[in-house]
């Protein structure tokens, strides 16, 4: 199966959508669209995973490297998964570095909703 990878610039964020295998001959178009955000540093990242078939380590590599950098320079970052993807980042241990979404929408109506404060900064 082809892979494709597109980024749409949406107003409340941008969705990196990936299909098909993201293995290592993928990784580079990957790495291209991970170097575009991190460059714009919009304010929130969907990555929607939901239809990767296989993922292996490249590619859970660049995502890490995405969450890191993107999350150090305060941006908000979901991941949209399927049954594929959650194995790998539970095999790996990974699941609970990411906020994981359902779907595409629902991550983006979280993004529109602000987040709880901190119980510990409350009246500070």
């Amino acid at each position: 199966m082809a892979t494709t990878i597109t980024i749409d610039e949406l107003p409340e964020a941008w969705v990196l959508s990936v299909r098909g295998e993201l293995d290592y001959s993928e990784s580079a178009g990957f790495r291209l669209r991970i170097d575009r955000i991190l460059r714009a540093m919009p304010a929130a990242v969907v990555v929607d995973f939901s239809q990767i078939d296989y993922l292996d380590s490249s590619g859970l590599g660049l995502l890490l490297r995405l969450a890191r950098e993107y999350g150090t320079a305060g941006g908000r970052l979901l991941l949209v998964t399927n049954e594929t993807v959650d194995a790998v980042l539970d095999m790996t241990r990974l699941a609970g570095v990411f906020s994981i979404e359902a779907d595409v929408a629902t991550a983006i109506a979280g993004i529109a909703q602000p987040a709880a404060p901190d119980a510990g900064t409350a009246g500070s």
